[in-house]
């Protein structure tokens, strides 16, 4: 885990007279700024970068320790990360493009074949890809089965064979990753993303079978996870899959309005065109 400077960000923020209330008003809350001041709790990438541009600052000044090659790279992969997150595949790829794959770390490796067959599988990329990046993580990188990267690598598995119209080979691996969904670590935003992550897609898969009783209770999860971690980039798709749900077993029009009305506004705080168009045709 990264040391933060955050007295150095905490001084530059001061010495220009900028109360927390000003210095993040248009990139995101005074109690994400405050959390971050507080108690180191940091808030995304993105959202770090535009807060420390606006103090003339850049983020290996609030990271200082981390070597600059090894540090560029890292955030590069953290850019790629949230944006795949957030469902801006073209910036993903942009972002992923400029890392130097030599400079990282073996956790750094598996990040980038977990991000990168993430974004083939979502774009309709050749499932041999997708499923090459994560054998790499679970026979080469991680192939005693420890880390976070191999339930990422089952759930990407399941994501690549499930869009190509194969649903048992797509169960199989959402299967493996079922029994771990309440049991992952929540410990800082990272892997609250990740956590966020495989509840939503192995969810969506369970959804896309007919299986909501599967589906539900974890998209249920996956909005507590959100409301107890002030999490607002992932409850708009939360909220619009639970719409699906609710409409595919006959739920009154007021239930999954109220779901749709929900996504809708998180959608527009997070400036998610995409889902705003989605959530638009499903009420037409």
């Amino acid at each position: 885990m990264m040391m933060m400077n955050i007295d150095r960000f905490i001084s530059a923020r001061k010495s220009r007279g900028l109360s927390q209330a000003e210095l993040c008003e248009g990139i995101c809350t005074q109690a994400t700024l405050s959390k971050f001041e507080n108690s180191g709790k940091a808030p995304a990438i993105r959202i770090l970068t535009q807060l420390c541009a606006r103090l003339n600052l850049t983020l290996d000044d609030v990271f200082p320790v981390n070597p600059p090659a090894q540090s560029k790279a890292n955030h590069l992969l953290d850019a790629a990360e949230f944006t795949l997150i957030t469902s801006e595949y073209e910036a993903a790829k942009k972002d992923l493009a400029q890392v130097t794959f030599d400079d990282l770390t073996t956790e750094g490796k598996m990040q980038f074949y977990f991000v990168r067959g993430y974004l083939t599988a979502l774009t309709g990329g050749p499932i041999a890809d997708a499923l090459y990046d994560f054998n790499l993580i679970l026979n080469d990188l991680d192939d005693n089965h420890r880390s976070i990267f191999t339930l990422l690598a089952y759930t990407g598995s399941g994501v690549a064979y499930s869009r190509n119209g194969e649903h048992t080979k797509g169960e199989f691996f959402f299967q493996k990753v079922l029994d771990h969904l309440h049991d992952l670590p929540l410990k800082d935003n990272k892997s609250i993303w990740r956590a966020l992550n495989m509840l939503f897609y192995t969810a969506e898969y369970f959804a896309h079978v007919g299986d909501y009783k599967t589906s539900d209770p974890l998209l249920d999860y996956g909005y507590e996870i959100c409301a107890n971690n002030h999490v607002t980039y992932y409850v708009a798709r939360i909220c619009f899959r639970q719409a699906e749900n609710a409409k595919a077993q006959g739920a009154e029009f007021a239930t999954v309005q109220g779901y749709l009305n929900d996504a809708a506004a998180f959608a527009k705080i997070n400036h998610n065109q995409l889902l705003l168009k989605r959530i638009s045709d499903f009420n037409q």
